[in-house]
């Protein structure tokens, strides 16, 4: 066995396709009405985010966050590129690993090992 996906709920599909696309990197897996399935350059796995109308609150379901591999060379520069583009890192550890919070409200955690 082996994870496959994470589905999440998001309020707006748009911003979060912006922040995960043009921020991290991830392309757009494949297209489904009201959601969107999202995978990284270098593995097979997926973030679902299905669009809801009600509020998130992402405390509520036990999810304290998630993480996303990236590679030691590219680490450097993507921290820089959150940063010019507004977004606040919300915890660190060490020099291996950031967190920051998506257009959802939820905890991301980027790390190198």
């Amino acid at each position: 066995m082996a994870l496959r996906h994470i589905a999440l709920r998001t309020r707006d599909l748009r911003a979060t396709k912006r922040f995960y696309m043009e921020h991290l990197g991830l392309r757009e897996a494949y297209k489904y009405r009201g959601m969107l399935f999202l995978e990284s350059a270098g593995g097979r796995d997926l973030l679902n985010f299905v669009e809801v109308k009600k509020p998130i609150d992402p405390e509520a379901g036990g999810l304290d966050h998630f993480g996303i591999h990236v590679a030691p060379r590219r680490f450097p520069a993507l921290r820089k590129r959150l940063k010019a583009a507004g977004v606040k890192v919300v915890g660190e550890r060490g020099r291996a690993s950031i967190y920051v919070k998506d257009p959802n409200g939820y905890t991301l955690e980027l790390y190198v090992d």
